[in-house]
């Protein structure tokens, strides 16, 4: 036997005696002794080969600012990086739940954090190596996601990426963002099928499952693309049954993607329609009939004696001659007034009316045919009255109130003779009223009054063009004070 082959049998020997696994040695070395008769092995353990691990720097994500896209979109998109980021398996991402925690607990405020100083500050808050902020762009059709990796501890940038993508939204996020997260990782690019460019509309609903119809034909439920013919204007209509039909015209060019997105308005709620019940009445509102006694007899009777005294040296009347006419009193100067009524609250209200009074009024009304042989002096006065009533306490059945008003009073004073008008003047005044009354109201519609005022009445001549105006002028009769007070008695009717 040769060395050679002694050998191989002292090898076979030592693995049965002393087994080696491969996976914990390297190497093992044999040494022979030049002896051929003593064969001395040696067995060399060599230390587990390891290949060298290379740790994993942490590092943060900003949100990325977002420029012709919405907040949500931006955040969206923020989120999608971070994924792509940590399945590139380089960095070792913080979780944004972690990172804004970290932020709240120092007081930290976010919003307007966009310069590379601020960027570096939340790194050193958070506790990481190295921070990512960018940006997401659109222009037009095109979107750019641009990143910049920053040295927390130097500030410097260490790397950018940018990807800038035609088409939808969804293209960046499942196109542009992996691109830039493998650049900005150190990685090559991923790489894309280039498919041949198309004229669509990419329909969103709010909410989602509508139909949609383009040019009147139906394509189907949202959200949806629809291929449609470029450079023509295209109707594009969007129902659903609980909400308003939604309509719109788009001009769409060749090789664009159109985004379109829809909030339906949703229907308003069938009501039922009551019938409209009958008002109530309130029986505020009504008719005043009041009869008033003026107790201003003793003036107007002064009046006529005065009359009588002037024409016994002067003619003022068309008949007769001087001194040869005398004018008998009235025994009372009574009449009617008719009054609306309008109510505005419990406590004041308005009463607009007019009036008409006469000497000896009662007497007139029982006899129209009354004939005057004898040398008479009608006093006629029509008014129109605005009061208003104040009622600042009630009781169930009654309550008294208070009158102010304004008005307007013609006093007409007719000499008759034989039933044959020897003339009138006519005097004017606008006069002020004031008193204060009590109603008895038994029922809602019905109530009588009492009523005690004082009116101002100093009548002035109209200049009116007849000569017995004429003569009274002459005469100086040109004043009458009737002002004095009445009073009233009326019923009140309630609608």
């Amino acid at each position: 036997m040769n060395i050679s082959g002694f050998s191989q049998i002292v090898m076979m020997v030592a693995n049965l005696l002393n087994p080696i696994a491969p996976q914990d040695y390297n190497e093992v070395e044999y040494r022979l002794n030049p002896d051929p008769d003593t064969v001395q092995t040696e067995i060399i353990q060599a230390a587990p080969a390891t290949a060298p691990i290379q740790e994993k720097i942490a590092i943060a994500v900003m949100e990325l600012d977002a420029n012709g896209v919405t907040q949500a979109e931006a955040k969206a998109l923020t989120d999608r990086l971070r994924i792509e980021l940590f399945n590139a398996s380089v960095f070792l991402v913080m979780e944004r739940d972690k990172m804004n925690k970290i932020l709240d607990e120092m007081e930290f405020q976010m919003s307007g954090c966009t310069s590379d100083e601020c960027v570096v500050e939340v790194g050193r808050i958070v506790g990481v190596k190295k921070i990512i902020a960018g940006s997401v762009s659109k222009v037009g059709e095109i979107y750019s996601v641009s990143l910049r990796l920053i040295d927390v501890e130097t500030s410097k940038i260490e790397a950018t990426a940018i990807e800038d993508f035609e088409g939808t939204l969804g293209t960046v996020l499942t196109g542009a963002v992996p691109s830039v997260a493998r650049q900005i990782s150190g990685l090559e690019k991923p790489t894309y099928d280039v498919r041949g460019k198309k004229t669509a509309f990419k329909v969103n609903t709010q909410p989602w499952g509508a139909s949609v119809f383009v040019d009147d034909l139906y394509y189907g439920i949202a959200p949806l693309e629809i291929e449609v013919i470029p450079d023509l204007t295209h109707k594009l209509t969007v129902i659903d049954e609980n909400y308003e039909k939604w309509e719109q015209y788009y001009d769409i060019k060749k090789n664009q993607v159109l985004e379109i997105n829809v909030a339906l308005s949703k229907k308003p709620e069938a009501v039922a329609v009551k019938p409209a019940e009958k008002p109530k009445r309130q029986f505020n509102n009504g008719f005043k009939i009041r009869y008033v006694d003026f107790q201003i007899t003793d003036d107007i009777n002064r009046q006529i004696r005065m009359i009588n005294e002037v024409m016994q040296e002067k003619s003022i009347f068309s008949r007769r001659a001087i001194g040869e006419l005398s004018f008998g009193e009235i025994d009372r100067f009574a009449g009617i007034e008719l009054y609306n009524m309008r109510q505005l609250g419990n406590a004041m209200g308005f009463d607009f009316g007019l009036g008409f009074y006469r000497s000896d009024f009662t007497q007139w009304i029982k006899n129209f045919d009354n004939t005057y042989s004898e040398p008479t002096l009608i006093f006629w006065m029509p008014t129109i009255n605005l009061n208003l009533r104040i009622a600042p306490i009630r009781y169930p059945l009654f309550y008294p109130y208070l009158d102010i008003g304004l008005g307007y009073n013609v006093l007409i004073i007719d000499g008759v003779e034989d039933n044959k008008s020897m003339g009138s003047p006519i005097f004017q005044n606008w006069g002020l009223i004031y008193g204060v009354g009590v109603e008895i109201r038994p029922f809602k519609f019905i109530g009588i009054s009492l009523e005690w005022d004082h009116r101002v009445l100093n009548y002035r001549l109209m200049n009116v063009d007849n000569q017995v105006t004429e003569r009274f002028k002459n005469a100086d009769v040109t004043e009458m004070d009737l002002s004095g007070k009445n009073i009233g008695l009326s019923i009140n009717i309630y609608y």
